[in-house]
């Protein structure tokens, strides 16, 4: 019997491929195939996906309503409720009063007449009397001046011009000259004096009243030099020449018009001055500014006037400041109607300038 035949062991390439002769390349068109298939099943759903309904990815986004929204105001805070208005308490009745008496008829009034003598009578429902005629609206008063202290009165001197020899460290200079002049309501003072070579000149002017001197302009000149001081009494100011001003005080003095004002205080009242120490104050004004000044009585002494001893009131300026060494001082005689009978100013560096009474015009 003859052995069964054996396939040869060489191989076409048609049986080859039938028989998957090459494996890797197998392998090569089976993973292929695998990543077709799953590329497919991907696409397939995600195409599913995208047409499930649902408003959460809508296709056309174009077509999405538009969504507005509106801001309210917020709620306002309810009312509180009205209060209840509680009954006002009845008044109690008033007791009666008793019948009111009849009124008494007044008697008639005095018959009262005007400082001219004529009356004019007058109706009403009171009755009939008589009144004084209606007098015309009087005109506004003018400025009185400050308050007289208790014991001051004002009485100021005549009209005057009086002589004086000058002194400069008692050797003698031109004469000086006083002038007062007043007729009641409005005054004007000039005092001229010479020192060496130098002319000195001073002028206040104003107004009077009761109380005294109300000054409303002071000048000087000095060497020629003119400087002044404007009172203003309405506005209760006063200017200086260097431009500027200061409030003034009821019954402020310029530097000479104050011995003009002690003058008259000393003709309206001298028992005042009986005993020294009396002191008055003032608020005096230069060219420059304002000062408070005061002046003390301190007694009585004779003056020699060379031609007779004269008793005299001393006054002097107390000092107006710590280290002040200019001294003022001045005597009034009564036999000269209370008129200064000597002047005498004492500078810083002891230069004293005398002023002392010679004579007076028309006596």
């Amino acid at each position: 019997m003859a052995p069964p035949n054996r396939p040869d062991g060489t191989a076409t390439p048609d049986s080859r491929a039938r028989t998957g002769a090459d494996p890797r390349a197998w392998r090569r068109r089976r993973w292929v195939i695998v990543i077709v298939l799953v590329l497919l099943v991907h696409v397939l759903a995600v195409i599913g996906f995208l047409r499930m309904p649902g408003p959460l990815i809508p296709l056309d986004v174009s077509d999405t309503p538009t969504l507005e929204a509106v801001l309210l105001p917020p709620p306002k805070p309810a009312r509180p409720p009205p209060a209840v208005p509680h009954p006002a308490p009845r008044p109690r009745p008033a007791p009666p009063q008793p019948a009111p008496k009849a009124p008494e008829t007044p008697p008639a009034p005095p018959v009262a007449t005007s400082e001219g003598g004529t009356t004019e009578t007058a109706t009403g429902p009171g009755g009939s009397g008589t009144a004084p005629a209606a007098a015309p609206t009087p005109s506004p008063p003018a400025p009185s001046g400050p308050p007289a202290q208790e014991g001051e009165k004002y009485m100021a001197p005549p009209s005057a011009t009086m002589h004086y020899a000058s002194f400069v460290n008692g050797v003698q200079n031109p004469d000086g000259l006083i002038r007062w002049e007043q007729d009641g309501k409005r005054y004007r003072l000039s005092i001229e004096t010479r020192v060496l070579w130098f002319r000195f000149a001073f002028q206040s002017s104003g107004a009077m009243t009761e109380n005294g001197l109300l000054p409303e302009r002071y000048e000087e000149n000095r060497r020629g030099k003119s400087e002044a001081a404007r009172f203003d009494q309405a506005a209760g100011t006063v200017a200086f020449s260097p431009g500027t001003q200061a409030a003034l005080p009821p019954g402020a003095q310029d530097r000479f018009s104050v011995f003009l004002q002690l003058v008259g205080r000393v003709r309206g009242n001298p028992q005042r001055y009986a005993a020294p120490g009396v002191t008055e104050t003032f608020q005096v004004a230069d060219t420059r500014d304002m000062q408070p000044m005061q002046v003390q009585y301190v007694g009585e002494e004779e003056i020699d006037t060379g031609r007779g001893m004269v008793r005299a009131k001393h006054f002097v300026r107390l000092q107006r400041h710590a280290g002040d060494r200019r001294r003022v001082e001045i005597w009034l005689a009564q036999s000269l109607g209370w008129m200064p009978v000597r002047l005498r100013q004492t500078e810083p560096d002891g230069t004293q300038i005398d002023l002392v009474y010679r004579s007076t015009e028309g006596q």
